[in-house]
């Protein structure tokens, strides 16, 4: 059963955690403009510098001072996709967002298995080292959260909590592109990726490295292996996964914006399966950056959600 908020938002009733969070504020959210231009400048007044990845160097900007929030962009984005919520949880918490490898001005290795999970998981656990934090609040969209939910799947001592937008899981993700046909189509795109004529942007790699390989529709996936996610996600890591299983332990918030043309609602359907203690808020008006989009429900979805551990 769901729970309305005006059309804008929704969640799962049983996993309300969200019901102290006054409506008339939750209401007042409303889609913002926000490119990535005016957050770049934004962040002029962060902190900038750069940590040691794995095999890398990663640019970031940080602010404030506490536990560890760590803020993971995909693409083609960078660390100015997160200027509102470094700038709102910075008063408690020393809010870091990187630019993931392959964005400029952090390295981006030519070569496709320098993209592969292992390398990703090992950049994560770089950036906990730099700022010799043992756990992370580790928020991830895109890309940066399909390695979140890895890396908190296999690492539950390092994450004390995880909050994804608009990112699959990556079991449920292998499900969707094989058997949704609406999902199918919607993830041809990573097929052009595969087969652009170089030069092309590096972050195509990621797509490139990724076990999870897109067929030419539903019907065509019966003929394509299912490929160990695990195996390929943990195989040659740096740190020896604690779990394999692909399921989160840490109290989970997904957030969802509902009109993502790219990663369709059906990413949603089991991932209670995955994640133990998870709470979904669905944003009815919301596309795949519901952070840039509607910011303050966002933050104040992300604060009620970070207060329940206290």
């Amino acid at each position: 059963m769901q729970v309305g908020i005006r059309g804008n938002a929704y969640m799962n009733r049983r996993q309300f955690l969200l019901s102290g969070m006054p409506l008339g504020v939750a209401l007042a959210a409303r889609p913002t403009d926000c490119s990535a231009a005016q957050a770049d400048q934004a962040l002029g007044d962060f902190e900038q510098g750069h940590a040691q990845g794995d095999g890398v160097r990663l640019f970031f900007v940080r602010a404030g001072d506490g536990p560890l929030m760590l803020f993971l962009h995909g693409g083609p984005d960078s660390s100015a996709l997160y200027e509102a919520q470094v700038r709102e949880f910075c008063g408690d918490h020393v809010s870091v967002a990187p630019n993931l490898r392959g964005f400029p001005p952090s390295d981006a290795p030519d070569a496709v298995d320098a993209y592969r999970m292992p390398r990703l998981l090992g950049d994560v656990h770089s950036l906990l080292d730099h700022f010799e934090r043992e756990r992370c609040i580790l928020v991830g969209n895109d890309w940066g959260g399909y390695v979140a939910w890895v890396f908190a799947s296999a690492y539950p001592t390092r994450v004390e909590r995880l909050i994804i937008l608009n990112a699959p899981h990556p079991a449920i993700h292998l499900r969707e592109v094989r058997e949704n046909p609406a999902q199918n189509r919607a993830s041809q795109y990573e097929r052009d990726l595969h087969t652009a004529a170089a030069p092309h942007p590096r972050w195509y790699n990621y797509y490139r490295a990724d076990p999870i390989k897109v067929p030419a529709s539903v019907a065509d996936s019966a003929a394509m292996p299912v490929p160990d996610l695990a195996a390929h996600f943990f195989a040659g890591a740096a740190r020896p996964p604690e779990v394999t299983s692909l399921r989160v332990a840490a109290p989970t918030l997904v957030i969802w914006g509902m009109r993502d043309h790219v990663m369709l609602p059906g990413q949603l359907d089991g991932l209670e399966a995955y994640a133990a203690d998870l709470t979904v808020l669905r944003v009815a008006d919301a596309g795949h950056y519901p952070m840039r989009s509607h910011p303050e429900l966002v933050n104040q979805a992300i604060g009620h959600f970070l207060r329940q551990a206290k």
